[in-house]
């Protein structure tokens, strides 16, 4: 067994999917700048892909946003396009921990404050 943690912004909004049986699933993209440049000077970026499944999915369609920084964990699992031969395998991350490293954003801030009663009180 292989585990991989990768840290970097969504990409774009969590899209929750079902698959045939119902189970929820999303794949969530994010974008990690390298520590350095090339010779050119330009700022490297690399890509990863990230599949979550059932309640850590639902999980992220509630709380991940686009530009939102996260943290996942899991196994590394290498894929092929037997579509295309020609193009190179790419990996993704079937993760089991998310950790969201953004702060809430201001909606869901005060909406949470207002539920658990905090809101508003004079201290």
């Amino acid at each position: 067994m292989l585990k991989i943690t990768a840290i970097g912004n969504l990409t774009n909004d969590v899209e929750l999917k079902s698959h045939e049986d119902g189970k929820p699933y999303a794949i969530l993209r994010i974008a990690s700048d390298r520590r350095y440049r090339d010779r050119e000077g330009n700022k490297l970026t690399d890509f990863i892909s990230i599949k979550v499944r059932g309640a850590l999915a639902e999980r992220c369609a509630a709380f991940a946003w686009k530009g939102c920084k996260l943290a996942a964990s899991g196994d590394f699992e290498t894929i092929t396009f037997a579509e295309d031969p020609t193009r190179q395998p790419g990996f993704l991350i079937k993760a089991n921990e998310v950790e969201f490293l953004s702060p809430r954003k201001v909606e869901e801030a005060a909406g949470a404050a207002s539920e658990d009663g905090s809101a508003g009180e004079a201290a």
